[in-house]
């Protein structure tokens, strides 16, 4: 399920007005007042994703009636790997537009690196959940990403990353749970580097990956500083909850970790033209 899909019949009513409220914004729709705007008999309808915030408000008078619909996904092509649910072209166009001037900047990443990009919208992610497989189920600013950077000949990908020492992390290419992970047995960043596969990064611009007391410890080769370029919504989050073992007591451990968009490029030397 990726939205909803409100019709609302013209029937005399007042008040009952819909508002909408995502990221800090806020939409009110009257529609009682719309329908009888029109010269002729309508019916109003919104449709909005599935994680906005929605409210109806009182009705004054007169009876609001309205017909609600789950929108869904069909997984009609299983080997499509580009997302389905994408915002308008011109949103694309732009970003793909400033996207391309970035890339085609010499002081843009001049070594190279990874963006990464928190997901804006909220998506069912559980334990079981094949990462990879999400991609089709990408909507609004997330699909619209995704796209612009297959456009730009780049390979966006989706990672999770377990939060590890502060402003610092472990990025995976699965989701994995954590639940019979022994903090008595062994060092959690240890565990997911060398147990896992994952590479040590950064969480915050402000914070240098190979600068985390694990890597340096341990003498870590294989780490990777990314550029952040939007934050991680919190509603994402997942939390593992393990036992650990002190001198005195058994306490409860929590791990956290958020899915993202990593977008490996390429030395300025290999995609500017001279």
């Amino acid at each position: 399920m990726v939205g909803s899909l409100v019709i609302v019949y013209p029937t005399p009513h007042q008040g009952g007005e819909l508002v909408l409220r995502h990221k800090g914004r806020e939409w009110e729709i009257d529609a009682s007042t719309l329908t009888h705007s029109q010269p002729s008999t309508s019916i109003a309808y919104v449709a909005f994703y599935s994680d906005i915030e929605h409210e109806v408000l009182k009705v004054s008078s007169g009876c609001r009636i309205t017909l609600t619909y789950n929108l869904y996904l069909a997984d009609s092509t299983p080997g499509a790997q580009a997302p389905s649910v994408v915002p308008n072209l011109r949103d694309i166009l732009n970003f793909q537009s400033a996207l391309h001037k970035l890339l085609g900047s010499p002081e843009f990443l001049p070594h190279g690196g990874t963006l990464g990009f928190g997901l804006a919208h909220l998506y069912p992610i559980t334990f079981e959940t094949k990462l990879q497989d999400m991609v089709k189920y990408l909507k609004g600013e997330d699909a619209h990403v995704y796209r612009a950077c297959q456009e730009s000949k780049l390979q966006p990908s989706l990672r999770m990353v377990y939060d590890c020492e502060e402003a610092r992390g472990v990025m995976l290419k699965k989701v994995v749970e954590l639940a019979d992970y022994s903090y008595q047995e062994t060092n959690y960043i240890e565990y997911l580097c060398y147990e896992l596969g994952g590479t040590p990064v950064n969480l915050s611009n402000k914070t240098l990956a190979r600068r985390s007391d694990w890597v340096q410890h341990h003498r870590v080769e294989k780490w990777e500083q990314i550029t952040w370029v939007t934050p991680f919504r919190e509603g994402n989050r997942l939390r593992d909850v393990s036992m650990a073992y002190g001198n005195d007591a058994v306490s409860l451990e929590y791990a956290y970790h958020s899915p993202c968009l990593c977008v490996p490029v390429a030395p300025a030397s290999d995609r500017v033209s001279p």
